[in-house]
This record gives structure tokens, C-alpha cells and sequence, in this order.
């Protein structure tokens, strides 16, 4: 553990230092986050850093403890009556601080839980596949969903999104060069099943655009137009109405409107897709707090662990692969991927005890977990946070995931305090009034650690 955090120090050293001393880095567009009822969803993945940012100076040990240091910001009002907090020191692996209730809710952190979740059941090389096949009947294709949380009809796409339009150009040319020219297609999503709108969501975030219908085969989160969040009831067949169009730009024409279809056994394969490896993915969803894109992960953990791809069999799936990690799951209650359900309770230490993990050199598969945190100031839903000067000692040195819903305030992550000491944070409030207070609060917290020099006298590494 020692040599992982030391190298990660050294990394975050060089790196901040450039974006701060020469100002030249580029860091591309970045999603800001929105008021409640939850955070902005985006349709396709952006680059993010992939180092973690440094402490502005060190040694300065044995100042004050964590709890004294923590003590003024977490005071403030804007707070709430309830809030937790957890705080571990990553080099011993020891909790420096743990108050408040047993567990929260969590709203968007818990997708820190669902991307770990998804890296150790799935592996951080996994892809998803997109296919076309033949039909029974001579004539008919089949667009066949693999769960690809980054389907896209934008052109241009974004970076390591998988473009639509590439299948369909394959798919034509291997169907005029068969001497077929007018198809009929259908379309199979069955690789989930049951509702595709989570129960335990209000009905607000669809009608919102926060979330849309949860599809094996979407294209854009099944958004009508990349550029809006605006959502179409049926994610699959809009893909193949997309679909359809694009056959046509390439002379294949579809001859009637999609309908839905059953992939024969032993399918001929005509074209395929593949999707970035699951670690840019999971870097794009914790980066930009994706809900669309946590879902459908959260559905394929449930699909890996031998359970039906469902909202229901989310959470039992999502604990079952914490456990596996080694982690005390004792009074978490997981009810869907993204976080928006509010009936999920999270306890702080479950959060830390997980981003601990994937800082860990027996847990190394685990790491885009943090490297897809936002950095605070400049990337991902922290881009426009951390702007006052209470917490200005947190910019470029917090990474953290963000957490927002109507009273609701949450954010965990990784710091590197000024006296060189790393620590995984959480800190959960489920009782607010003014949400936007309540984040500029968080953001007080977590920079207040930054300044700690709260660490044991000696070196830290």
C-alpha cells in the first residue's frame, strides 16, 4: 500500500502542477452539474485526467486530528440535522474519523458502489457488443442490444463513444455484397428484463429527463436527439428507427417500421460493434455522474451473478459483489444503479471502505474507480465547484463523486492533505433544505481535510 500511495503522490505532484504553474493542459468540454432533483446525465463519455492531483506541501505532521480539523465545516447549518462522515487514512488502512448515522442516502455516490461492482464482476477490459444478425425468415435482420451504455447517433461522437453509424455502414455493405438491398428489421433487447422504469424512482426524473427507460439496445440514453434530455418511451425501437435511417444512407433500404423479433438460435452474423473497454466507461459514468449509463452496469452486474438483468435484482447483485471484495456491508440497502431511489441507505464507511479498495495493490482492476472521479474545480460534475475561498485549498487536490437530490447532499472521494497523507472521504447529509448551500458545505469539508496536517510525526511514505 505504501509504494501505491507514494507513486500516486508523485503523480499527483507533477500533474496538478502543470494545470496550476503552465495552465496549458486541455481539459475538454465538462458536464456541470444541475439543481435536484438529480445530476445531469450525458449521452456519451469524455476524457477525463487519469492521475490524481497533489498536496500543496508536506510534511506538517501532528497538527490537530482529523476531528478537530473536520469540526467548523461540519457545523455549518446548511448541513442538516443529519450527517455522516467517514474519513481512513489510505497508507494504514486505519478510520480517522466515523460519526453520524449508521447509513444515508446516498444519491449519486452510490455509483462509486455500482462501477466497483461492475470492474470486479465483469473486468475492467470487458466490452459490449452491438450486432446485426439474420432473421428466420430470408430478408429479415436483427439489431441485437448488448447493454452498450454508449451508443451513439451523434456525429461527431464523443470520445470512446461507439458509434452507431459505423454498424450500420458494416452491416450494409455485407448485405449488398450478399445481393441484398431492402430488408425488413427487427429489433431484440431481451438481454434485460422487467421494468424498464426503476419502481422506486419518482416520476419526476423520467418526465425531467434525469433518467431514461433502462434498455438493452438504447442509443444516447434514448434520448430523442443527442443535444437534449428529452426521452422516448421505447429506447429499442427508436434505436432501430435510427438504425433504419442510417441502412438507407448506405443503400440498404428497410422496407416497413421496426418491430420487435426473437434472434434465432445460431444467428448468422452479418456486422458488429464493439464498445470502449469497461474502464473508460466507468471513468465516463463516475466523471459525469451518468445515470442512464450506472443502470445499465448495475444490470449487468445482476446479469453476471446468475440473477435476472431487473432493477429488483440490482441491489442484492451490487452487495453480493462488495462482499466478494472483502467489504462490511452491514446496513447498506441497494435499490437501484445510479443512486436516485431514495429508499438506498448507504453507510459512510461502505463508500470509503470501497474507494480503499480501489486503492489497493491486491485490488488493481478496481482503479478507474478513482480515476474517474471528477477533480475538484476543474473536471466532471466538480468543474464549477469549489469556488469560495473557504474552499479554495480544495481545488485540484480533492477528487470526489458528487451526490444530489432534493435534501439530499452528499460527496466522496480521495484527498492528499498538505501533509502528504492520503484519505478516502465520505461525507453524507440526507436532511437538507437548500441543496446548492448544502454542496458549497461539502466542498468546505473536503477542503478543510486538504489543509489537515493531521497525520502521526514521521514521514508518511
Amino acid at each position: 500500500m505504501d509504494a501505491l500511495i507514494a507513486a500516486l503522490a508523485v503523480l499527483l505532484a507533477a500533474g496538478v502542477a502543470t494545470l496550476l504553474i503552465t495552465g496549458v493542459v486541455d481539459l475538454g468540454p465538462q458536464a456541470v452539474p444541475t439543481p435536484p432533483p438529480s445530476e445531469t446525465s450525458t449521452p456519451t463519455p469524455e476524457p477525463v485526467p487519469s492521475v490524481l492531483p497533489a498536496a500543496s506541501s508536506r510534511p506538517v505532521p501532528g497538527e490537530v486530528d482529523v476531528a478537530d480539523a473536520l469540526a467548523p465545516a461540519l457545523a455549518a447549518g446548511a448541513l442538516g440535522g443529519r450527517v455522516g462522515v467517514s474519513v481512513v487514512n489510505l497508507r494504514t488502512g486505519v478510520a480517522a474519523l466515523g460519526i453520524g448515522p449508521d447509513s444515508l442516502v446516498p444519491a449519486s455516490t452510490l455509483k462509486v458502489l455500482t462501477a466497483a461492482a461492475a470492474l470486479d464482476v465483469l473486468g475492467e477490459d470487458h466490452i459490449f457488443t452491438t450486432r446485426v444478425v439474420r432473421g428466420r425468415v430470408p430478408g429479415d435482420v436483427l439489431l441485437v442490444g448488448g447493454g452498450d451504455p454508449t451508443l451513439t447517433a451523434a456525429d461527431p461522437p464523443a470520445p470512446r463513444a461507439t458509434r452507431l453509424a459505423s454498424l450500420a455502414e458494416a452491416a450494409a455493405a455485407a448485405l449488398r455484397a450478399s445481393g441484398t438491398t431492402a430488408v425488413r428489421l427487427l429489433v431484440d433487447d431481451t438481454l434485460f428484463t422487467g421494468p424498464a422504469v426503476d419502481p422506486d424512482w419518482r416520476p419526476t426524473y423520467l418526465s425531467s429527463g434525469a433518467v431514461g427507460p433502462v434498455s438493452a439496445l438504447a442509443v444516447d440514453g434514448g434520448r430523442t436527439r443527442p443535444d437534449t434530455d428529452h426521452r422516448t418511451a421505447d429506447p429499442a425501437l427508436a434505436a432501430a428507427a435510427t438504425f433504419a435511417g442510417l441502412l438507407a444512407e448506405h443503400g440498404v433500404d428497410v422496407t416497413s417500421e421496426p418491430v420487435r423479433g426473437e434472434t434465432p438460435s445460431g444467428a448468422t452474423e452479418i456486422a458488429t460493434v464493439d464498445s470502449a473497454p469497461l474502464a473508460d466507461i466507468v471513468e465516463h459514468v463516475l466523471a459525469v455522474s451518468d445515470n442512464d449509463g450506472a443502470e445499465v452496469l448495475a444490470r449487468h452486474v445482476a446479469r453476471r451473478a446468475g440473477m435476472p438483468a431487473t432493477s429488483e435484482a440490482i441491489g442484492p447483485a451490487i452487495v453480493r459483489a462488495l462482499t466478494g471484495l472483502g467489504i462490511d456491508v452491514s446496513g447498506l440497502t441497494v435499490f437501484d444503479g445510479s443512486g436516485l431511489a431514495r429508499g438506498s441507505a448507504v453507510p459512510p464507511r461502505v463508500l470509503t471502505a470501497t474507494l480503499t479498495a480501489a486503492a489497493s495493490p491486491a485490488h488493481p482492476h478496481l482503479r478507474p474507480v478513482l480515476t474517474g472521479l471528477p477533480v475538484a474545480g476543474f473536471t466532471g460534475t466538480l468543474d464549477d465547484r469549489f469556488d469560495s475561498s473557504a474552499a479554495a485549498d480544495g481545488v485540484g487536490v480533492v477528487r470526489a463523486k458528487t451526490g444530489t437530490l432534493a435534501g439530499v447532499a452528499s460527496l466522496a472521494g480521495i484527498v492528499v492533505a498538505r501533509d502528504g497523507t492520503t484519505y478516502a472521504f465520505a461525507v453524507m447529509a440526507d436532511e437538507v433544505v437548500n441543496s446548492l448551500a448544502a454542496r458549497s458545505a461539502l466542498d468546505d469539508v473536503a477542503a478543510a481535510l486538504a489543509r489537515c496536517g493531521c497525520a502521526a510525526p514521521g514521514p508518511n511514505f
